[in-house]
């Protein structure tokens, strides 16, 4: 699956065969000819990769920066929790 995030970035969430199930959530950015990987996130729930792919999309598209996604902390908190 391929999400274009805006400002020629793009994710994409695929699950590699042999690797037993792994699914995978990446950030590109698109220059010319050439794409460079940005982050890797991966995920044992297809549910969680997609919701986390849209969540970043969103993030991207609106009014994040690729400095943003470089350097969040491992894990899946993007935004800060709304109370």
């Amino acid at each position: 699956m391929k999400i274009s995030a805006g400002n020629s970035n793009e994710i994409r969430v695929e699950q590699i065969d042999g690797l037993g199930g792994p699914w995978i959530v990446r950030v590109y950015h698109k220059a010319l000819f050439f794409k460079r990987r940005v982050s890797s996130d991966w995920f044992l729930d297809e549910n969680q990769a997609k919701k986390f792919a849209a969540q970043l999309a969103q993030t991207l598209s609106n009014h994040g920066s690729l400095d943003e996604v470089r350097s969040r902390q491992p894990g899946w908190t993007l935004r800060r929790p709304e109370h």
